[in-house]
């Protein structure tokens, strides 16, 4: 919904069971664009269609690595003033752990980090974060982040 996001992992492809910089980057991209809207809860470990997965298939010795990994990556890429506006937390679900993250609307905009780039996420209607530019991005700023 446009509250609520299922990430299969954090990191790891499931195809290829590795790493995969390009499943951490869809997290953030997720966690920025509900800060930047209504906020939402973002729900690692279910599949799209609501399949438990578990977190143990990304491969963390432990919940609070993989709770450290989050906010470093949170930290490093989106900044470390924003995570006033996220918690995270582990619960059970279908006898699966899963990894809840909870984000509230952000008082100002907020930008992933991508290499040499920043993009701006919105949560978009339906289940879509999207990236906003150029006069969509200045209209929506302007609309969203005025006093």
């Amino acid at each position: 919904s446009v509250t609520t996001e299922f990430k299969s992992t954090l990191r790891t492809n499931l195809k290829t069971k590795n790493i995969d910089k390009k499943i951490q980057n869809e997290v953030l991209k997720t966690i920025a664009g509900f800060l930047n809207r209504d906020g939402g809860t973002l729900i690692v470990g279910i599949s799209d269609d609501g399949t438990p997965i578990g977190i143990s298939v990304d491969g963390f010795p432990s919940e609070d690595k993989m709770s450290l990994h989050l906010v470093n990556l949170i930290k490093d890429r989106i900044g470390k003033s924003e995570m006033a506006y996220i918690n995270s937390r582990f619960e059970d679900y279908k006898n699966e752990r899963v990894l809840v993250v909870d984000c509230k609307p952000a008082s100002k905009p907020v930008y992933v980090k991508d290499n040499d780039k920043q993009q701006f996420y919105i949560r978009s209607a339906g289940t879509a974060t999207i990236d906003l530019q150029g006069p969509e991005l200045v209209n929506f700023i302007q609309e969203r982040f005025s006093s």
